[in-house]
Order: structure tokens, then sequence, then C-alpha cells
């Protein structure tokens, strides 16, 4: 099991962060253009939980691209907590999904407000390899896109904000 922990600082409050990030244009648009994924799909949202089908572009290691070949999707199931401003998510496989089991992963994402309209933002994120043999593999190909995502999806966020405004 491997945990892997990010910060970023965003230029907004934590309420017009959790406003933002629960937005399915929002969503759709990170997914799809930010991160070029190959599929998206809100499976269920409210004000404090969502559901979306996701199908990564991913870039993995030889041993892993035989395993996993074009068929992989994830759902991601998690619930806001606003008075602790924290997100807690997992990852679970899809009911129709072609393949085993490759990992167990889930976060934590905290936003706590830091003055002058801005907010840091901390990402938690625990991963598991359940595929014997391969799982350290499986976990460090997880971490690599994870760290990839986290590249681009702040840069994305601020630039979603400026053409669209803050939220009222």
């Amino acid at each position: 099991m491997k945990r892997v922990t990010e910060t970023f600082l965003l230029p907004c409050t934590p309420d017009v962060f959790w406003q933002v990030s629960m937005d399915p244009a929002y969503l759709r648009a990170l997914f799809l253009d930010g991160l070029g994924f190959n599929g998206f799909e809100v499976l269920e949202i409210s004000a404090t939980t969502r559901k979306l089908r996701v199908v990564p572009r991913m870039n993995l290691p030889e041993p892993l691209a035989k395993i996993v070949g074009d068929a992989f999707a994830y759902e991601e199931h998690g619930e806001l907590d606003r008075g602790r401003s924290e997100w807690k998510w997992r990852m679970v496989q899809p009911r129709n999904a072609r393949l085993p089991e490759l990992i167990g992963t889930s976060g934590t994402v905290r936003v706590e407000p830091i003055g002058d309209g801005q907010c840091r933002r901390t990402d938690e994120l625990i991963l598991e390899g359940k595929l014997f043999g391969l799982g350290r593999i499986i976990e460090a190909a997880a971490e690599k896109e994870a760290r990839a995502a986290w590249g681009k999806e702040p840069p994305f966020f601020a630039r979603w904000l400026e053409r669209k405004g803050t939220p009222p």
C-alpha cells in the first residue's frame, strides 16, 4: 500500500472551490479537456455527493498494458463534508468490468482558507495494487498518473474561474 500527498494553492475561497467541484459542466470539461480522459459520465450528483464513471487515457508499463488494454474504466464515489471542508472518495470498479480489480484507490481532499481570496487544497491518495506479483508496479503507475493529473488540474481550475467567473 502506498500513500501519496500533494498540496496546491488555488485562487478562490473553499466555498467557491466546492461549488465548482460539484458542477457537472466543470467536471466534464476537467476530465475530457483538462485531463484528456477517453470517457466521462455523471452517474449521480447532489450538493454533497457524486458518482462519476470515467475512462482514463493510460500510460502504463508494458506488463500492465498487456493486461489492461483499452478496457480500464472506474467509478469515483465521493461525499463532501462541508463543515470539515473535506471530500472523501473511493474508486469503484464498474459492475460490467471485464478486468479483475487491479488497484484499490481512495482519497481525501481537504481545503482551507489562507486569506486574500485563496485556499490551500491538500490531496491524500491511498493506492493498493491488487494483482499478485505486480502490486508495486501498479501502485507506481497509479502514482505517476495521479501526479500527472495534479500537474494539470490546478491550472485548469484557475483558467475555468477566469473564463466563467466566480460562481454566485
